[in-house]
């Protein structure tokens, strides 16, 4: 367990920052094993995560001593090992056993900037759970929300900018009728641009749903799609979105709420990524071989053959010069995938620039 626990250490000292700001709490909350940081001059309990907490039966042991917070007859109250690594530097592994469950029991020293400040210490069950792999998706989620963070920071400022001017002149007065109304349509617009994004940023929360567990249920697909299209017929009158959907029903299992938004994505991206407010989408559904087949046809910006690798991956946006004035987090197409390998289906893409684009999502029939 040392190179494990030193891994974990390592990992937990990289983040570390100002006393456990946020970065520090989070991946303490995402191990997954019960684990505490104790300040290594009088053994006081910085940071605790809910699995050690829930295991030393203490909702209260932040900020607790050692001594204070466990009976002397506790495996974990002894402050001897805790004093030798905060003295030597050596990291320190012994076997326990609390409440009848065999543990290994690690302490590992968290290096401030001249000396050892705090320690890190936790408790493998064993058999133990192949912690490498734990370690790379803690490492992939803390990367991914560092990713998230800087990107809704820089999206998210452009429309606040103009609501905020635009608001700043509107509060002072002094505007014609004329100018007055170009500002309650820049707002409206920066508004509907901020909408968008906080949906976005809500769903990234959520892609953990999208698993081997995702609740589904028996779905017509003509059933879903039929009034979807009609919404955006009605919104986007200067647009002609035709449907042909080949077949009566198209039943399958899956998750009426993911596959809604999957499909919404593919429609809003026809929509949206067009040189202007008119134009031709056509929304096919056909049996083929053992899957439903969804297609999704439009004359839009379309996109190079040598990017379109990029197209599915999470934060990732192609820009163009014709696309660079639309906001988003990238997170649309990685979301279909996502929906698409959940239901055990996929998603296909055939563009061309200047030309439009065709996105086929299959799934698999009943």
């Amino acid at each position: 367990m040392d190179r494990r626990s030193q891994a974990l250490a390592q990992l937990l000292e990289a983040t570390l920052s100002e006393q456990f700001a946020m970065p520090s709490n989070e991946l303490l909350q995402a191990m997954p094993i019960p684990v505490a940081v104790v300040h290594a001059g009088d053994l006081r309990t910085l940071a605790v995560n809910a699995l050690m907490a829930r295991l030393l039966h203490r909702a209260d042991a932040a900020g607790l001593t050692i001594s204070a917070m466990l009976p002397p007859a506790h495996p974990l109250s002894d402050p001897r090992p805790y004093q030798a690594v905060a003295t030597s530097g050596t990291p320190f592994a012994s076997t326990i056993v609390v409440d009848g469950q065999t543990w290994e029991w690690f302490i590992q020293p968290l290096k401030g900037e001249s000396s050892i400040e705090y320690l890190l210490t936790g408790l493998v069950a064993q058999p133990a759970a192949p912690l490498e792999t734990d370690l790379v998706r803690l490492r992939e989620t803390n990367a991914a929300k560092t990713e998230f963070l800087n990107l809704a920071a820089h999206e998210l400022r452009t429309p606040l900018s103009v609501i905020l001017g635009y608001s700043s002149l509107l509060a002072q007065g002094g505007l014609s009728p004329g100018h007055q109304k170009l500002a309650g349509a820049r707002i409206f617009e920066k508004t509907r641009q901020l909408s968008r994004l906080i949906m976005d940023m809500s769903l990234v929360g959520r892609f953990d749903e999208l698993g081997p567990s995702i609740a589904t249920e028996p779905i017509d697909l003509v059933e879903l799609l039929e009034p979807m299209i009609k919404d955006q017929q009605r919104r986007f009158p200067d647009l002609a979105i035709d449907s042909r959907l080949d077949v009566l029903a198209a039943p399958v299992r899956g998750n009426s709420y993911w596959l809604h938004l999957a499909i919404r994505e593919l429609l809003d991206n026809a929509i949206r990524f067009r040189p202007g407010p008119t134009g031709r989408i056509d929304v096919t559904l056909a049996e083929a071989d053992r899957h439903w087949s969804i297609g999704v046809v439009d004359d839009g910006f379309g996109v190079d053959p040598q990017t379109q690798g990029q197209l599915f991956k999470r934060f990732a946006r192609i820009e163009t010069e014709e696309n660079r004035h639309l906001i988003g987090m990238g997170i649309g197409l990685y979301l279909v995938q996502e929906v698409a390998r959940a239901h055990g289906g996929r998603v296909l893409v055939d563009s061309r620039p200047g030309v439009g684009s065709e996105f086929r999502f299959e799934l698999p029939r009943m």
